[in-house]
Parts: C-alpha cells; sequence; structure tokens
C-alpha cells in the first residue's frame, strides 16, 4: 500500500478507477478498509478516480500523540490532495469523516468540490442536537464490553472505550474478537493504540468548524442520515442553514448504512455523485 508524507506525518493510501476525483473518508476507529470491505470502492471506480486513506492514528497511517481535531485531520486531507495532485474532489465522509469533510470545504475551497456526509455528529452543532450520547450502536458497545468487565458509562465518550480497550487483560480481548468475528477483530485492535493519544478528546472538540462556519459552507452537500440516526435533528439544520444542501434518510441502518444497508446506501452515493460531478462546474478533472 502506497504511502505520503503530509503534515509532519505518513499517510496510507489506495486509489482505484479513473475520472473526477473521489475520496472516501471514514470515521473514527475505523480504517479505509470500510470502504472495500463495503464494496463502494468497486461501485464507484468504473466511473471515478476513488481515493481512500487512513486518518492519521488509525490503520497503517501514523500514529502522532496529539492532533486529532477535525481542523488536523482536515490539514491532512488538503495537503494529502496536494500531494497526490488530485483535481476538485467529492469527499465522501462517514460520521467523523464528514465532520473532516466539511471542515476541509470551509478551509480549502479551492480542493472541495463537494461534501456527501452519512451519519455525522458535529461538535459545533451539540447545542442544537438534543440525542447526543443516546445511541443505539454505543449502548450495544457498552453492553457488549460489560460482558467482559470494562465499563464504558451511559454516554459516547472515545477516550473512556480507548483506555478500557487498553486496560483489558488479553484473555478478555480474545474473549471480545471472538464476540466480534473476523472483521470486527481489526477494529479491536486499533483502540488500545489510540489511548496513548489525544485522540478521544480531539474528536469532541469544536476546533473552529462552529456553527456559522458550517452555515458558511458554499460548495454542494449531501446529509444522508440514517433512519434510526440518534442525530436527525443534525440532519434538519443542516437542511436549513447550509446554502446548498439536499438531505435523504437510508432506511433500515442506524449509524453504519455502509454496511447495515450496503444496496441503498450505494445507490444514494452514485445517485448523488452523479449529480455533483455532471460537467465540469463540480468535479472538474484536471486539465
Amino acid at each position: 500500500m502506497p504511502d505520503v508524507a503530509v503534515n509532519g506525518i505518513r499517510l496510507f493510501y489506495q486509489q482505484a478507477g479513473d475520472g473526477p476525483d473521489v475520496v472516501l473518508v471514514h470515521a473514527v476507529t475505523s480504517n479505509q478498509a470500510v470502504w472495500a470491505f463495503s464494496g463502494l470502492v468497486d461501485a464507484l471506480a468504473a466511473d471515478y478516480r476513488v481515493t481512500t486513506y487512513d486518518l492519521r492514528g488509525h490503520g497503517a497511517s501514523d500514529r502522532p500523540a496529539a492532533g486529532y481535531t477535525s481542523a488536523d485531520m482536515a490539514e491532512d486531507f488538503r495537503q494529502l490532495h496536494a500531494a497526490l495532485d488530485l483535481g476538485p474532489a467529492v469527499l465522501v465522509g462517514h460520521s467523523f469523516g464528514g465532520v473532516t469533510a466539511l471542515h476541509a470545504a470551509a478551509l480549502a475551497t479551492e480542493v472541495v468540490a463537494g461534501v456527501i456526509l452519512s451519519d455525522s455528529f458535529f461538535p459545533g452543532l451539540r447545542d442544537e442536537e438534543p440525542n447526543f450520547g443516546k445511541m443505539a450502536l454505543w449502548s450495544d458497545l457498552r453492553e457488549t464490553f460489560g460482558r467482559v468487565g470494562a465499563d464504558l458509562g451511559g454516554t459516547v465518550d472515545f477516550g473512556r472505550l480507548f483506555r478500557a480497550a487498553a486496560d483489558l487483560p488479553p484473555e478478555k480481548m480474545k474473549e471480545l474478537e471472538a464476540i466480534y468475528g473476523a472483521f470486527g477483530k481489526g477494529w479491536l485492535r486499533q483502540l488500545a493504540p489510540l489511548a496513548e493519544t489525544t485522540c478521544g478528546e480531539d474528536v469532541m472538540a469544536v476546533a473552529g468548524l462552529t456553527a456559522g462556519v458550517i452555515a458558511s459552507v458554499r460548495q454542494p452537500v449531501v446529509a444522508l442520515y440514517d433512519e434510526y440516526s440518534p442525530f436527525l435533528a443534525t440532519c434538519r439544520w443542516l437542511k436549513a442553514n447550509l446554502a446548498n444542501c439536499t438531505a435523504e434518510v437510508i432506511p433500515a441502518a442506524r449509524h453504519l448504512a455502509m454496511l447495515d444497508n450496503t444496496a441503498g446506501f450505494t445507490e444514494a452515493v452514485r445517485r448523488h455523485l452523479g449529480r455533483l460531478c455532471t460537467g465540469r462546474e463540480a468535479c472538474a478533472t484536471k486539465p
């Protein structure tokens, strides 16, 4: 897998296909493998040049001790974009990947042609979101970790999750790996190393992406939110406050649409990309 030096670290990436540039940005605790596993890369590569990469601290990329806010991640993307000589790109970001994508759209308007968000929570919109912390996915996670004696608390706390994973005895980690299976095993093994970083705290920082900055984004934004998402108030706020925002609900999903409803999510992404990348006005290829 190739890598590139950006912003003082090395990020590992992959590319497939040819055409207008599309960059897929994964969530915190995930890595770029999720896009291949869900089949999205193959589904898009026939029409686009698709770039995936591991965020700092994730997958094969470097794991610095600090620098995990959406501002840091957006700057990583800006430098990755330049290093790979990409054209104006549509960013598809899941969860915190969507926060990073929208922050990049605000800070690097010349390189971001549009953004497709998937079930993203924005720390800068916390006051708009009455359901923050009430994630069914976190409840499931808390219950599963509780089966091996780890307490994650009642609300979303990534730092606590990372520390709990780091503190688990090897035999308890093996129990968890057996529960989560082969794909989940890779996810679990990422958690403990992040306990050595500021990632858990940084991802909940506003980091300059205030409600006002979010509302200032002028590129087209597609807000894909899951049917059972705890963040539907955020979806409504984005639709009401962004200059060019389309909102859509992905049925039968509850934060992991690319896995919960792979066909529905893939079809929605393809459809919206087709609209955003019509002509050279958006997704222009490099001359």
